[in-house]
């Protein structure tokens, strides 16, 4: 099953049918460590699903040219799945005339693989330079012919290869999706413009798990971005201890935040994550384990108290002001099942709501890096 498109015909009126739910309603999502330094359990949070009144008076021009991600589960892709997206993205707003969801729906994978075969070696800065790495190719594959997927794979020198069932040190998932097996494939390649990006925000530090760095008017600076070129901001920031990457697709001044739910929480949360680095740190076998473990808790209790402390001298949370944000963590239950793996069963995962909703405290003291991709 492909991903789902929402019809470029659709009205404004169908799609909020179609992605509203009948009173809004959070969605949980679990967010996986993007490597085993960052750790080695998911931490889940929750999602604002938007209803009926989400989009009334809202920014929503882009919202038609929007798909719905699989859920990346424990890829670590999530820069991939919003570069890709917002390509996809782009693909579906310069092709009106593609009726096919199969033809809009581009391969994720492939442009991992651009970045394991070493694409992305001579960027300046990968975090925001990414999209240069598929320039280089110049095309990518649909996702029906490349698909996002599962597999068996084992590590053999620090890479993954793929493995059978029951070979030692198997495993079975996305992270397979790292692997580059598309040389012999025949399958024709969808060609791409070269884009270009522009930033708006990168942090000082070029530290993907810095808070509070943000400018003060990053809101107004995003809102200015998505009008200047109708078009998408790819932002990234620090989703409880782990850096992530998400697509920002439209905004909403009057749209209930719904008490904050993420950054409103986010102190308590960074504390529960420090309690279990200082159990694992109770469990280290080296007082150097232990001690750089102790460090890392400590690092989670100063950036939670550095969030709600800037939070609340900014007043805390505004009943009212979100941006509609596509991400890849947040599976919809009332979504359609995605088929990861077209020789096995079970494995499939419902896909992810195509919009979610984020309170603007959310971009003012998490994000850390913000820009926007667009064709030249």
């Amino acid at each position: 099953m492909s991903k789902l498109f929402i019809l470029l015909a659709l009205s404004l009126t169908t799609l909020n049918t179609t992605w509203a739910k009948p009173n809004s309603r959070f969605i949980i999502g679990a967010k996986y460590p993007n490597t085993e330094a960052e750790g080695t359990r998911p931490v889940y949070s929750k999602a604002i699903a938007p209803d009926h009144n989400s989009f009334k008076g809202g920014y929503n021009d882009l919202l038609p040219f929007v798909t719905a991600s699989p859920d990346q589960e424990n890829a670590g892709s999530c820069l991939f799945m919003s570069s890709t997206g917002i390509v996809e993205w782009w693909h579906a707003k310069m092709n009106p005339q593609l009726t096919s969801s199969e033809d809009r729906d581009l391969s994720e994978r492939y442009f991992m693989n651009l970045s394991k075969e070493g694409l992305d070696n001579d960027l300046n800065y990968w975090p925001t330079d990414m999209i240069y790495a598929l320039n280089k190719r110049g095309k990518i594959y649909r996702n029906e012919d490349y698909r996002y997927t599962k597999g068996w794979y084992k590590k053999v020198n620090g890479k993954r290869v793929p493995a059978l069932e029951n070979e030692d040190g198997a495993y079975y998932g996305v992270p397979f999706s790292w692997i580059s097996l598309y040389k012999n494939l025949d399958a024709p390649m969808v060609k791409l413009p070269k884009f270009e990006r522009e930033i708006i925000f990168k942090d000082p530090a070029e530290n993907r798990w810095n808070v509070t760095t943000a400018p003060k008017d990053i809101v107004s600076k995003i809102k200015r971005m998505i009008k200047k070129r109708n078009a998408p901001v790819l932002a990234i920031y620090n989703h409880v201890g782990f850096w992530h990457a998400t697509m920002i697709v439209g905004f909403n001044d009057h749209a209930s935040t719904e008490g904050c739910p993420f950054v409103g929480t986010y102190d308590e949360r960074m504390n529960k994550r420090a309690d279990e680095i200082v159990e694992e740190a109770n469990l280290a076998q080296t007082q150097a384990q232990k001690k750089k473990l102790l460090r890392k808790a400590k690092n989670f209790r100063r950036r939670g108290k550095q969030v709600e402390d800037s939070y609340q001298a900014n007043g805390g949370c505004s009943s009212k002001g979100v941006f509609y944000v596509r991400d890849s963590i947040y599976s919809d239950p009332d979504m359609p099942l995605y088929d990861y793996d077209l020789t096995n069963s079970g494995e499939e995962t419902n896909l992810n709501a195509p919009v979610i909703l984020r309170e603007y405290e959310w971009a003012e003291q998490l994000i850390n890096h913000a820009y926007q991709i667009y064709p030249l």
